[in-house]
This record gives structure tokens, sequence and C-alpha cells, in this order.
């Protein structure tokens, strides 16, 4: 499924938002859920607070439940690597898988 960046955004901010994360992660949507990482990683941008206030604070509020609930380490660069080590098991050959 190809996303444009801007839907990838919104769709991202949504699930960091909502507090959806671990539906993210049993859907295995690598590109998604890099994308919430990167969102949570860079936090709410400061400016957001004099243009949207409301969104700047729910931002913030989910940031801190995303690091309460345990996705501290679940950074971009992680789920990046996570997401090629998937990608290299699913083209491997049976035969070589497990061993």
């Amino acid at each position: 499924m190809t996303r444009s960046a801007r839907t990838l955004y919104t769709e991202a901010l949504d699930i960091l938002l909502r507090g959806r994360v671990a539906k993210v992660v049993k859907e295995r949507d690598w590109e998604l859920l890099e994308e919430v990482a990167r969102l949570a990683e860079a936090d709410a941008p400061p400016d957001l607070a004099a243009t949207d206030p409301a969104l700047f604070q729910a931002w913030r509020e989910a940031v801190t439940r995303f690091h309460k609930a345990g996705w501290t380490h679940m950074t971009p660069t992680r789920v990046a690597a996570i997401r090629r080590e998937t990608m290299q098991e699913k083209a491997a050959p049976a035969g070589a898988r497990g061993r």
C-alpha cells in the first residue's frame, strides 16, 4: 500500500492522538509505525501552541501516553531496522529460515 506523505502523516498523527499504537504494531504496518514513532520522537511543534493550542496540548499528552505505555524505545530507526529484517526474512528461501 502506497500512501502520500500527507496521508501517512495524517494517519500517524491520528494513531498517536488516539493511543492506537498497539493496533498498528499488531497489523505490522511498518510504514505507518515508523511515522508514528517519528511524530512521537519529534514531539509537538512549538509553533503549534500559537496556531492550534488544542492540537498542541493533545499532541503533547499523546506523546506522554506513548512513553508511559512503554513505547519509548520504538524509534523510527528501530522500526526501520525491524522492517528491513522482516523483508529479508520474507525474501529468504523457505529452507534457509529458522537456521
